[in-house]
């Protein structure tokens, strides 16, 4: 009896089951795992189509090639005279603004302006007399000194001392060669005395021998003779001198054109060596008490500054911004953390603090470098040049008139989504092969 229930039971569940599997399967039971496989697909399609990237932030600074100047205070001091307003064009070397010193900035700026249209070869046209009553503060020293070296030159080539000197010899050989003159012909008349006189004692000293004249006769004859001899060698002996005399004046004469030579330059150098330091005091004094523009542009005051005013050492006063801003670049300072990915060419993406990126759009960039070495802080210094200057994503062109601060993202990866998900695989296959 139960053996038969069980094979009823059997039979009806063969039954259902039967019926179950002779109706048709729903449509998601018959296309799931197509649909499933076309999602797989469009997964892999957009995965493929969608980028990726990568960004290493960091604040950026964009200005010109030529970045703007910065004119510190060079010391404690106040401000004695503003030459200059702010937004105005300046030139290279244009005095903008003088700081507060013992001396009369009116009177050390005209005495620069001499003492550099002055050559060394040309000082001594040096306007002493004009630049006398200048009040130079602390330039007075160096001034004075350099006025006292510029004074006994002038005054040692007015008198110049060893010229009387010079002149006595040259008269004293002047002298000489007269009486050499007449010495000589008086030489002449010695010489012709003396043949005589020789002739008329050798005469007599025959006629002595022959026992025609007396012994005195001979020796009056012998007498004169020797006195002609005698007076030819003192003829002689004093030409001689005279010749001596005159070499001595010339050692006398080459000893003052030496010694006037020597103190010359001795008085030169002097002058020239005192008016060099001026010029280097002058030097230290204009960095010291005066703000100068080293380019051409426009200067900005950095805040407002007025006559009187006191600044710091290390105070930034002005900024000059070069008139040639055609060439923009920027400058990041990006820290140590995945730098080694940042190369040349890289996009870099930047949001100016001056003009909003939602309202004005990005400014694209490129890296140009990055330094190979970080500074104290870590960080690296990264180059990055404008192509589309400050033409934004919204196709707006910013105007540039000074600095312009912000952060950019360097982008380093620009990776597909599909290549991101097999990236590891990738690695394991590049380290493989």
């Amino acid at each position: 009896m139960k053996g038969n229930d069980i094979l009823d039971n059997l039979e009806l569940r063969s039954e259902s089951v039967q019926d179950i599997l002779t109706q048709p399967p729903h449509w998601m039971i018959r296309w799931g795992n197509t649909v499933i496989f076309i999602i797989l697909i469009l997964i892999l399609i957009m995965s493929y189509i969608i980028k990726y990237p990568e960004f290493i932030p960091a604040p950026i600074i964009v200005t010109s090639q030529n970045p703007p100047e910065k004119l510190e205070a060079r010391s404690n001091s106040k401000i004695e005279k503003i030459l200059i307003k702010n937004h105005q064009p300046v030139t290279k070397d244009q005095v903008l603004m003088v700081m507060q010193s013992t001396a009369n900035y009116k009177n050390v700026l005209e005495l620069k302006k001499l003492i550099d249209s002055i050559s060394p070869n040309q000082l001594s046209s040096f306007p002493l007399q004009q630049t006398s009553h200048f009040k130079l503060g602390e330039l007075q020293g160096d001034y004075n000194s350099f006025a006292k070296a510029f004074q006994d030159e002038a005054l040692f080539t007015r008198l110049q001392p060893y010229a009387p000197e010079k002149l006595a010899a040259n008269q004293s050989i002047s002298e000489y060669k007269v009486r050499i003159i007449t010495l000589k012909q008086q030489k002449s008349l010695e010489q012709a005395k003396y043949e005589l006189t020789k002739k008329n004692y050798q005469r007599s000293q025959e006629l002595f021998n022959q026992g025609v004249i007396a012994q005195v006769e001979m020796e009056n004859e012998k007498i004169k003779y020797l006195q002609a001899q005698q007076n030819l060698e003192n003829i002689t002996i004093s030409l001689s001198q005279m010749d001596e005399g005159i070499s001595n004046l010339n050692k006398t004469k080459s000893g003052a054109a030496i010694n006037t030579e020597k103190d010359k330059i001795t008085y030169s150098s002097q002058t020239l060596q005192l008016f060099e330091q001026l010029r280097k005091s002058l030097k230290q004094w204009e960095q010291n008490y005066l703000i100068i523009s080293n380019t051409e542009g426009l200067v900005s005051f950095q805040q407002f500054f007025g006559e009187n005013q006191f600044v710091k050492t290390g105070d930034v006063i002005l900024s000059i911004l070069p008139r040639n801003k055609e060439n923009l670049a920027g400058r990041m300072s990006v820290p140590a953390i995945n730098s080694g990915k940042i190369v040349s060419g890289e996009k870099v993406l930047i949001k100016l603090d001056n003009y909003r990126y939602q309202e004005y759009g990005i400014v694209e960039g490129k890296v140009q470098n990055i330094s190979l070495a970080p500074d104290d802080k870590g960080n690296y210094y990264v180059n990055v040049i404008l192509p589309k200057g400050l033409k934004t994503s919204y196709n707006k062109t910013l105007p540039f008139d000074k600095e312009l601060r912000g952060n950019a993202e360097i982008v380093t990866q620009d990776l597909r989504l599909i290549e991101r998900f097999f990236y590891q695989i990738r690695k394991l296959l590049g380290y493989q092969s």
